[in-house]
Formats: structure tokens, C-alpha cells, sequence
């Protein structure tokens, strides 16, 4: 990717008239990445509760949920999903955010839009007066635990993630902003 197409790149917050196209993106993000290591069942099952049309777009319109969009050449390239005041583990007295997806579509990865849509969440969680951010990393994921590491995160717990038949084993991470 050149750099003048990553200056197309913007990151926007989702609405209701996003829910098809990022439909469309959650099911490709998240079958291309764990496809190698789940069942198809198991990932049809669970796309098919997470990421249809109806729960995205009444996600898009609830007000404790936030989507962020990286978009280039008005097609969806990425996406970051953040949960207001929902916390797990101990987080002490603090004002949790969860972020609790980011996924950007293959051919775009190694970009800098993770790091944007990273960059973007922190700045409005600090606007909003978010005390943390936390999220959940399945453990051997060390790629994602890594780009989690560069931006402040450190581990805090861990907790069980249940896809179809599979139960694996998240790491909790938080940042202090």
C-alpha cells in the first residue's frame, strides 16, 4: 500500500446504515483469521449470532457500544468494537471501556490501521473520561498480544471464551489511560 492510500484511510464512527457492510467485514475478518483453528460449524454458529444484520445494527444504535471503521475507497477495511462501562476481572474503583473486538481485513494488515483504530479508540476513551481499557486475547494469539503490548496493555487475569464446542482461554489485559 502506498502512502497516499493510506492517507484515504479514515476512521469514522459506525451507524445504523453501516450494519451490511460491516456485516460483511466481522464474517471475513473473523472467519479468515480463525478458520485454521475452529470448526466450520462452531464459526458459522457463532457469526451467525454475533455478526448478523439485526444484532450489528442494534449494536450500531445502542449507545453503549461504539464501532470504529477504517474505510478506503468507501469500502470497510477494518473495524474496532468498544463496550462503555463493562468491566471483568479486577479493575479496582476505575471507569472501564472494553475493547472487544479489532479486526482489519488481511490484505490490509501490517498498514498502520490497527494502530489507528487503536490510536482512536484510547483518544475517545480518554474523552469520554474512561479510567481503562481492557480486553480479552485469546493466549495464543501472540501476535495480537504483542501489538496490545506496544500501546501500554498488561496482563491482569484471564477468563474462558466459548466458541461452538471449543473453550479456550483468554488473557485479560487493561491499559490506565
Amino acid at each position: 500500500m502506498s502512502s497516499h492510500e493510506r492517507k484515504m484511510t479514515i476512521i469514522k464512527k459506525g451507524t445504523y446504515s453501516d450494519a451490511d457492510s460491516l456485516r460483511n467485514l466481522c464474517c471475513e475478518t473473523f472467519y479468515k483469521k480463525w478458520k485454521s483453528t475452529n470448526t466450520e460449524a462452531d464459526l458459522q454458529t457463532y457469526m451467525n449470532e454475533f455478526f448478523s444484520i439485526k444484532k450489528l445494527a442494534e449494536e450500531l444504535i445502542d449507545n453503549r457500544i461504539i464501532y470504529l471503521l477504517a474505510q478506503n475507497d468507501k469500502q470497510l477495511i477494518g473495524y474496532t468494537k468498544l463496550n462503555r462501562n463493562l468491566s471483568e476481572g479486577d479493575l479496582g474503583d476505575l471507569t472501564p471501556i472494553e475493547l472487544q473486538r479489532m479486526y482489519v481485513k488481511e490484505e490490509f494488515t501490517g498498514h498502520g490501521i490497527g494502530k489507528q483504530l487503536m490510536n482512536m479508540a484510547i483518544d475517545l476513551a480518554i474523552t469520554e473520561k474512561f479510567e481503562v481499557m481492557w480486553l480479552g486475547v485469546w493466549e495464543q494469539n501472540t501476535e495480537a498480544i504483542k501489538f496490545y503490548k506496544r500501546f501500554g496493555f498488561k496482563f491482569y487475569g484471564s477468563h474462558e471464551f466459548v466458541l461452538g464446542e471449543d473453550i479456550t482461554t483468554d488473557l485479560l489485559m487493561k491499559k490506565l489511560l
